[in-house]
Formats: structure tokens, C-alpha cells, sequence
């Protein structure tokens, strides 16, 4: 009871472990309390909406259960070693907490969730992922892991009960990831009571029975017992009477590797490893294999696949392996005599990862010289500062980014959702490789800045006069001095808002979320030749303002509230266009990785640096550039005018909605077979893109030809455009994708995303398993990963297997 008092006198910090996606082994840890936070505000709005989106819709369920997979999930029994996965055997600290899942709730979620929110032992619960379900948090005061699963039993019946609904009992194991969500009716209560689970045991022994009912711990076909010296519930497998070396394994393995449907193959191919690196003999492998044969074989998993599984993990594991060191890491002691570190060898590999570095970078898709040939008039006059096709790609890149916004109320349906056309565009490449060409890309909205400044020179002028004049006539209403039948000083003028287009780099997000709100449906633009002027501000106190950028990438509110500005600071439609460039080591200082999702929604182009001097002696008969431009940026500003005056709502065809769903949706497939931990939001985000840039090339087009008509449709060449730009910049997104270092200093080296493809592409139509692991080889893929790439492309129906081959049945997406 003292314990109790003692902790509901203040406010309890439970600390856990938060995890990037489901397969991530780096965690940090977080609190309750973060995680509110963090789950009423809108971080995990967009992908809350989109899986919701995606979940009834039985053609993208593939699509579905990979945003799903990519949402952080949080640990709430406690914190995970470091550099670890989320395995129950990686838990090092318990939080006391455990959380329950009630699947299913449908209407009912809103009035069970009122049910346990009025418990005291109740800290926190939220609506599940699909928002038919719940995520119940209770302070169960579990201290160790063989407390856990009977006073987990325990307290399930009770909330059973009280909701009327069963719990899911997977969620039963400890360390069960909990996926976070978007719900602003999360409930948070930072000083609940522990649940009184020892109370109740004590007063009614019978329910320790609970953990066979309730088999809420371990896998397989086993219930829990108890150890026969204490008395403690244990959350290991009973042995069979005839338990042996290789039954004891299997028990040990289950208990930090459960298998189930959907995981059975990694499973067996992890237990093949385990067995491998213990010294089992291939009779034992036999004898490993039957036993198993038991345990698993059945709905839909058969004993072939069973073999094959364990024979793999046997045949793959390295017998040279050596544990990764991290500070809590035990001593490994070994035998083996290494040898000194060569400075020579670290420079030579260093050289060789930068030649690599450059060679994929020069090996990215120009975009294609068709979409030049069907640009609109404007664009092809402004590429003419463009010598090579790098420069011509950026240029382009920079002139749409900066259009993007100069083109008021044009706006196209996605999703059902109305956006305007405003881009975001980062160009990552070497020095001296053109990417000066965009300083002129940022000249195009000066006009328009210069017209906005006059107007507000005016607005300014006249609230001063206005100004003066009220305090005049105040200042004689307070001396009565007033000529008479004068009125009575109306209130005071207020201070007009004033309009910027084009926003500086460095700023602080106070200043950004002012802007945007001024300027309302007019937006911002923010040109970046350096990419360190804008990542220095967003590292600096003032600064913190890249989830702005997130925001208003999707048009979803932004606010400030600080003591200093004496109001609240808030902008329902943010709508902001960057055009940014930098070299590739100034880039993790922007986005150091994609955990926080600024990275996809920018249009990446990326090139290698090739040294080729070139005259710089002036061209007779041509005007300068930035003349020219000058020029361009007038015609910008009629733009501005035409489109102020004639909304524009651009629309597809059925048939170019048609073709855009049917890449999208195959590309998608294909960047998710490529690995676990795909980076699928790249290829989301393209969809939109698409989108927002044939909206600019369409209201080109309307403006070139005059038309007024509100609703203009576009045209099939500028539609296949913007595709065609898009499946360029999706390649160079992937690509620096691998780059992101994450929790590291420096930038990983580049590595090419789709190598798979490569490999079958080569092949014949008909081939073999051991021509494609032979292939893959060369290609430096290891044969483990060529079995994950094959399996997926049977479920992706690219080949079929008949009997000992593979036949090609489906060609992959034009990259």
C-alpha cells in the first residue's frame, strides 16, 4: 500500500523503446507522455489516412500492409538493448506497462475507449492503425519478465469483461510491437495506480490456471507453466518427457523467435542459422527437421518448404562471424590474430567508394528529350542558358519549382483533395556542375516580388497618413479642441499585412508561418543555391521549422504560439514551394534520414561531376542572361494577373488516371520487393508530383492560348510529361535514398536500388535457380537475398516456377 501512495504522489515517467518501422534495429528511447504528443499532433497524420485509405480496397492490400509496416512502432513492456531488434530476448529494462489490442470494435471503439479511460490503471489508450480497433495501455507493475505473462492474463480477463470483447492474443507476447497513430482523442493519464494483479492472485489462486487458457506467452502449439522450485509463472515452453539436446533447442528458440503464419519462413531460416552456428551435424539437421515437422507443418506451409528453409539458413551462416560491439555489449574473447590497420588500405577504399560514388551518380536517367520536344513555349525559351542535358534537367527542375509558385488559384484534384501546383525540388550533385543555372530559375518570381512591394509601400503609406490623422484627431477630441459638428475619433487604424512571394533561406519558423499566413492562397517561395544557408536555420534555436515544410507540402496547418508575439500564429493552408540545391556532403545536414518524411516529398535529381572547360567568351548577338531572364520574369507577372483573374481547376482523362493508378500501383510492388525496409513513400509521394506538375504545364497552356474557361483538361503530352519526369526523378530519389546516413555523421556510400531487376532482365526467359544465383553473385548480391527476391516476385507474379524453372511472365516498369 506504501508503494501504491507513494506512486500515485507524483506523475510517473515511463520510459520505453521507439523503433523506426517494425524490421529497424536502432532504437531510441521515448516516454508516455512523447508519445501522446506525438500522436495527437499530425506527424503520423499522412500515413494514419493513407493505410485507412488503402485497407478496403482488396487491389492494394500489398499497398496497405506496407504503410503499415513502415509506421514507427513503439515497445511498451520497456527498452531493447542498443543496436538490437525489438526480440523479446533483446529486452533489457522493464517499463511496468503492458499494452492490450481489441481488434474489431468498429462503432463500438469510441464507447469502449470512454469505458477505460474512467480506469485508474489506465495511463493511456488510442485508436488502433485501421481506427476500428483499440490500443490499451495499463500500468500492469510487472517487474520481470516471468512476472509478465500471468499478471498479463490476469488483468486481460478483466478488461475482457469490462469491454465485452476479447483481446487479441498475439499482443500477449512480451515485446509485441504497438504501432503508432494519428489520433487526436488519444487519452493520456500521467498518474495512474498499478493494477492490483497480486491482489486478486492472492485472493483466488486459481487464476495462475489462466496461463493455459490464455497460452499467453510463447508459440507454437505450448501453453505456459509453472518452474516447479518457486512457483513462478515461466514464460518457457514446457519439455516433453523425452526432451533431448535437440528438443531443448527448439524450446529455446521459441522462446525469443515464435512462429506463427506470415513469419514461418524467416523463422525456419533464422532456426537453420542457430543450428548451424551450435555445430548440429546434418543427422542432426534430420533429426531437427522432423521434430519441427510437428510443430509447424500445416495450413499452408509444407514439409518441402520446411527442408529447403532450415537446409538454406544451415547452408548460408558465416562461420566468421563476429558479434557487432556496443557499449553494453558482453566481452567476446577470442583466439583469431588480426591484423594492423593499414592507413594506405583506409585511403584506398575511401578513393574507391568516391569513384563508385561518382559513377552511379553519372549513370542516373536524364530526363528523356521527348518531354522537351512538347514543352510549353515558355519553358523552351527559358532551358536556352542549358548547354548539357545535366544542366538542361535542372534548369527545367528549378523553372517548374519556381512556376509552382507564380500560378494563383490553379489547382488539380488528388485524392480528393484539391492542391495547388507547389513543388519541392532539391538537386544534390558535385561543385561545378551547373547547378548555378538555378539562380536564374530564381529569378522568375522577382517581378512579381517587386509589384507585391510596391503594393505594400502603398498599403503602408496610406496607414500612415491615416495613422497621423487619427492620433490628430484624438489628441484635439482629448483637448476639446475640435471644430464644431466633428465627430468623434473612430478607432484606431490597424497596421495592414504585407506581401512577400520570395522568403530568405535563413529564417526562423515564427517568420515562415507568418509569411505563409499573410499571403494565404499567394504562398511562399524559398530559393536555396546552398543548401547550408536553410539547414544552418533549421538546426539554430529559432529555427526547427522542417516540419513546416512537411506540413505544407500537404497544405495541412502550421502554428506558433510564443509569449513573445503575444498571439497565436496560425495558417490553415500553408502552401510553400523550395527550390533547393547542394553537394551530397551538405545534404545530411539537411536530412540526416527518412524517418521524419521530408525526404519524399521532395523531387531529387542527383548527377556526377564531369570536367570539361568550356569558353566563357560572351556569344555575339545574345542577350545576357539575366536580361533575358528579366524579361522572363515580366512575362511571369502577366501570368500572376491572368491567373488571379481566371481560376483554373485542371483535370485528367479517365484514361490518363487510368495509366497513372497502373504504375504507381506496379512500381510500388517492385521498390517493395527489393527490400524489407523499402522506402514505398518515395514512390507515393511521386504520384502527386505528377499530378502538380502536368496542373503547371496545363495552366501554361491556358495562359499561352488565352482561354478563360475554369475547368482546362490536360493534354495527353503534357500528362506524359510530367510522368515521364517523374519516373526520371523517382530513379535519382532512390538512389540518394541510400545515402541518408541516419544516426551517422557522415553520408553512406550510394547503392543502386533496383539490382534485382538487372539481374532477371539478363537472364533468358526460362531459367534456372542456380543461372540467377550465379548472375546475382556477380552482380554482389548474396544468395539469401536472391532467395527473398524471387520469393517476392512469385507473389508479385513477375515469373513462375514450373518444376525446376523459372519463367518470366511479366516485364517491370520502364524505369
Amino acid at each position: 500500500m506504501e508503494r501504491q501512495n507513494s506512486l500515485q504522489s507524483k506523475n510517473l515517467q515511463f520510459h520505453f523503446s521507439f523503433f523506426r518501422n517494425t524490421w529497424s534495429k536502432e532504437s531510441t528511447i521515448v516516454t508516455l507522455h512523447n508519445l501522446y504528443l506525438q500522436t495527437i499532433s499530425s506527424l503520423w497524420k499522412a500515413q494514419t489516412e493513407c493505410y485507412r485509405k488503402l485497407q478496403d480496397r482488396p487491389d492494394r492490400s500489398n499497398e496497405a500492409k506496407m504503410v503499415k509496416d513502415a509506421m514507427p512502432v513503439v515497445i511498451i513492456e520497456g527498452i531493447c538493448r542498443p543496436h538490437c531488434s525489438h526480440a523479446a530476448a533483446n529486452l533489457e529494462k522493464m517499463s511496468g506497462l503492458a499494452m492490450y489490442d481489441l481488434d474489431h470494435l468498429n462503432e463500438r471503439t469510441s464507447a469502449v475507449k470512454a469505458l477505460f479511460r474512467a480506469l485508474p490503471y489506465v495511463p493511456y489508450t488510442q485508436t488502433s492503425i485501421s481506427g476500428r480497433g483499440l490500443k490499451v495501455i495499463v500500468f500492469l507493475d510487472a517487474r520481470t519478465p516471468e512476472e509478465y505473462p500471468l499478471a498479463y492474463a490476469i488483468c486481460r480477463q478483466t478488461l475482457e469483461q469490462i469491454a465485452g470483447h476479447p483481446c487479441d492474443g498475439q499482443c500477449a507476447r512480451i515485446t509485441q510491437p504497438c504501432s503508432c497513430v494519428w489520433d487526436t482523442d488519444a487519452y493520456y493519464n500521467p498518474a495512474p495506480e498499478p493494477y492490483p494483479w497480486r491482489e486478486e492472485l492472492a485472493a483466488n489462486p486459481s487464476l495462475a490456471h489462466l496461463l493455459r487458457t490464455k497460452n499467453n506467452y510463447g508459440s507454437g502449439n505450448h501453453g505456459n507453466n509453472k518452474d516447479n522450485n518457486n512457483g513462478k509463472a515461466s514464460p518457457i515452453p514446457p519439455p516433453t518427457e523425452a526432451c533431448g539436446y535437440i528438443e531443448a533447442f527448439v524450446r529455446h528458440f521459441a522462446q525469443y523467435h515464435p512462429w506463427q503464419k506470415g513469419n514461418r519462413h524467416e523463422s525456419m531460416l533464422a532456426m537453420g542459422r542457430s543450428a548451424r552456428r551450435k555445430g548440429f551435424s546434418k543427422e542432426e539437421v534430420e533429426k531437427l527437421t522432423s521434430v519441427m515437422s510437428v510443430e509447424i507443418v500445416g495450413n499452408g506451409y509444407t514439409l518441402q518448404e520446411l527442408q529447403k528453409d532450415l537446409s538454406a539458413g544451415y547452408q548460408y551462416v558465416d562461420l566468421s562471424y563476429i558479434p557487432q560491439e556496443t557499449p553494453r555489449s558482453l566481452t567476446v574473447l577470442t583466439t583469431d590474430t588480426f591484423m594492423p590497420v593499414s592507413v594506405e588500405n583506409d585511403q584506398g577504399k575511401e578513393e574507391e567508394l568516391s569513384i563508385k560514388n561518382e559513377e552511379l551518380r553519372g549513370s542516373t536517367p536524364c530526363i528523356p528529350d521527348e518531354v522537351y520536344a512538347n514543352l510549353p513555349d515558355f519553358l523552351k525559351a527559358a532551358l536556352i542558358p542549358a548547354r548539357t542535358q545535366r544542366e538542361r534537367d535542372m534548369l527545367l527542375l528549378g523553372l517548374i519549382a519556381n512556376l509552382s509558385g507564380c500560378l494563383p488559384l490553379v489547382r488539380i484534384n488528388f485524392d480528393q483533395r484539391f492542391y495547388s501546383p507547389h513543388l519541392y525540388i532539391l538537386i544534390i550533385a558535385p561543385s561545378a556542375t551547373g547547378k548555378g543555372l538555378l539562380t536564374l530559375a530564381g529569378m522568375l518570381p522577382r517581378e512579381i516580388e517587386n509589384y507585391l512591394k510596391g503594393e505594400n509601400k502603398r498599403k503602408k503609406d496610406t496607414y500612415e497618413r491615416e495613422l497621423m490623422e487619427w492620433e490628430r484627431s484624438n489628441q484635439c477630441f482629448k483637448k476639446g479642441t475640435q471644430t464644431a459638428g466633428a465627430s468623434t475619433p473612430g478607432p484606431k487604424p490597424e497596421a495592414p499585412e504585407y506581401y512577400h512571394l520570395c522568403g530568405a533561406p535563413s529564417t526562423s519558423k515564427n517568420q515562415i508561418i507568418r509569411r505563409l499566413k499573410n499571403n494565404g492562397d499567394l504562398g511562399l517561395i524559398i530559393n536555396a543555391t546552398e543548401l547550408d544557408m536553410i539547414s544552418g536555420a533549421i538546426k539554430q534555436d529559432y529555427g526547427k521549422h522542417d516540419d513546416v515544410f512537411r506540413a505544407a507540402y500537404h497544405h495541412e496547418s502550421a502554428a506558433t504560439d510564443y509569449k513573445v508575439d503575444g498571439e497565436l500564429i496560425f495558417v490553415e493552408v500553408p502552401r510553400l514551394a523550395l527550390c533547393l540545391s547542394g553537394t551530397p556532403n551538405q545534404l545530411p545536414n539537411f536530412m540526416h534520414s527518412m524517418e521524419n518524411g521530408l525526404f519524399p516529398r521532395f523531387t531529387i535529381y542527383t548527377c556526377g561531376a564531369r570536367w570539361k572547360y568550356r569558353s566563357a567568351a560572351p556569344i555575339k548577338g545574345k542577350k545576357d542572361y539575366v536580361t533575358l531572364y528579366k524579361e522572363f520574369s515580366l512575362q511571369v507577372l502577366e501570368m500572376y494577373y491572368f491567373f488571379q483573374q481566371s481560376p483554373t481547376e485542371v483535370t485528367l482523362t479517365d484514361s490518363q488516371w487510368e495509366e497513372h493508378t497502373t504504375y504507381f500501383d506496379r512500381l510500388l510492388n517492385e521498390v517493395a520487393s527489393e527490400q524489407a525496409d523499402a522506402p514505398g513513400s518515395i514512390v507515393l509521394r511521386g504520384a502527386l508530383m505528377v499530378a502538380r506538375i502536368a496542373s503547371i504545364f496545363t495552366a501554361l497552356r491556358k495562359y499561352e492560348g488565352a482561354m478563360r474557361m475554369k475547368e482546362y483538361i490536360c493534354t495527353d503530352e503534357d500528362f506524359h510529361a510530367a510522368m515521364q519526369i517523374v519516373q526520371t526523378t523517382l530513379n535519382h530519389s532512390l538512389l540518394v535514398s541510400s545515402s541518408l546516413p541516419g544516426d551517422e555523421v557522415k553520408s553512406k556510400p550510394l547503392k543502386s536500388y533496383f539490382r534485382i531487376r538487372t539481374v532477371v532482365e539478363s537472364l533468358p526467359t526460362t531459367f534456372t535457380y542456380k543461372e540467377i544465383k550465379e548472375k546475382a553473385l556477380t552482380k554482389g548480391i548474396s544468395e539469401r537475398s536472391t532467395c527473398r527476391y524471387l520469393k517476392s516476385l512469385l507473389e508479385l507474379k513477375y515469373i513462375d516456377k514450373q518444376e525446376d524453372r523459372y519463367i518470366r511472365i511479366k516485364e517491370f516498369t520502364d524505369k
